[in-house]
Order: structure tokens, then C-alpha cells, then sequence
């Protein structure tokens, strides 16, 4: 199976709009030879991880839970998108921290205010070979993100009222779903994410990817990941 439908696979095993996140919370990161082993192989997970994820997937749970956004950097090799500085007194902590099989980070808050949710990923398109992040397969709306610079989002509604928001911005590629608010206050929301999202992918336009972790190849010149985002947040120009 190529790289790009085993994270296809990956994505729909993490699904979050069917709310499949099960696993132990101390759970060791599956050892990537031997998962690889067993999807060569055709083999299904076993036990609770298959029932919980569902046949269908064809593979081990790939969400990875982490205790802080350095140590998920570290696992994914880059550096990876929090939120916007004007959300973090309502969003900050995250809830949870995870990774979809050290590819894609995925973090996950919920509002100390109201019962609003919020997931964002992130990624490195040339590592992943896809644009799309989501983990959502239904119809997309190309629309204008409403900043300066005119960034074209793709946005859809899942049947259960999860709205969900997918872009690129330079190597990095964004998905964010938002769960509980109106859709005045999403598309701000939205605003602000994209706004962000394009000083981060900025900023890091230059990065390296931690080749020795992630390929066992080491670059002429390595560098090592920058510090996480989630401390230098920026807060957007309304």
C-alpha cells in the first residue's frame, strides 16, 4: 500500500466526526516497522483497537497522545500549528495532544466557556503527498477566507452540525473543525486560524524536516526543530 492511501487510511481510522478516539491514554507509539509489517501482510488489528476502530480500517488505531505540544513536535519531526493567541483564554490547554501515526498533528480543545469544540491538524505536504487533512469525504465549498490576502478555504457541514475548514499555506497543510458555535462566529474564527496560519507557514518556510528521526537519512545541515508555536502565538489585525 503506497504511503498516501495508508494515510488515507490512517485519517479515516482517526476519524473525528464519528468520535472514535478510544485507546489507553499511557499506550506506548505502535512500532512503525511492525505496523507496516502487518498492513504488507493484510492483517487487522486485534482485540479492542479493531473493534473500537472498525474493521473497515484495515488497520491499528494511529492516534498517538502526547503530554505536551514539544513532545508531539519531537515525534512528527515539525513544528506544528496551536491557535491563535486571541482564542487561547477560551481553548487553552488542549485536551488532548495526539499524532496520526507521527504524519499529521492533531489537537484538540474545548471551550471553558460553553461546550464549543475545536481540532486543528497540521502537516507537511511534501511529506504526506496530500492537501487534504480533514479525515471528512463529503462535499466542499471553495470560499474566500475573508483576509487580506483572499486565501481560497475549503469548508463543508457534516450531518451532525461539526463545520470543518481545510487550506494550504506554504509546505504546511491546515485542517480545523469547529463543533458548537454559530456561523457569524465561525467564520471569525476561520479568519483568524487562516490569518495565523500563514505567518506560521511563513516563518517556517525554511524548516527542515527531522530527517535522522523520520527516514534515517541526516541532511548535510540539520537543524533542529524550532520551539513550539503554542507560547508565541500571534493575535491576527481585526
Amino acid at each position: 500500500m503506497k504511503k498516501k492511501e495508508l494515510l488515507m487510511a490512517a485519517l479515516f481510522a482517526a476519524n473525528i466526526f464519528a468520535g472514535q478516539t478510544a485507546f489507553a491514554e499511557e499506550e506506548e507509539p505502535a512500532d512503525e516497522v511492525a505496523v507496516a509489517a502487518a498492513e504488507e501482510a493484510g492483517e487487522a488489528p486485534a482485540g479492542a483497537e479493531a473493534a473500537a476502530m472498525g474493521e473497515s480500517a484495515g488497520m491499528a488505531n494511529p492516534l498517538l497522545e502526547y503530554p505536551d505540544v514539544p513532545s508531539l513536535e519531537r515525534s512528527v519531526g515539525f513544528p506544528v500549528f496551536y491557535l491563535p493567541g486571541n482564542m487561547l483564554a477560551l481553548y487553552h490547554p488542549a485536551q488532548h495532544i495526539y499524532s496520526i501515526d507521527r504524519y499529521i498533528s492533531d489537537i484538540r480543545f474545548q471551550s471553558v466557556a460553553d461546550d464549543s469544540k475545536v481540532t486543528v491538524r497540521t502537516a507537511l505536504i511534501e511529506r504526506i503527498g496530500t492537501e487534504d487533512i480533514s479525515g471528512y469525504y463529503g462535499e466542499w465549498t471553495q470560499q474566500s477566507a475573508g483576509d487580506i490576502k483572499r486565501t481560497q478555504i475549503y469548508v463543508a457541514e457534516t450531518a451532525t452540525g461539526i463545520r470543518v475548514v481545510r487550506w494550504t499555506a506554504g509546505r504546511f497543510a491546515f485542517a480545523v473543525t469547529i463543533e458548537g458555535v454559530d456561523e457569524d462566529t465561525f467564520r471569525h474564527m476561520v479568519k483568524n486560524f487562516v490569518a495565523v496560519a500563514d505567518r506560521f507557514s511563513h516563518k517556517y518556510r525554511n524548516f527542515k524536516l527531522n530527517y535522522k528521526r523520520k527516514t534515517g537519512e541526516k541532511p548535510a545541515e540539520e537543524k533542529p526543530a524550532e520551539e513550539t508555536t503554542q507560547a508565541k502565538s500571534e493575535t491576527p489585525a481585526s
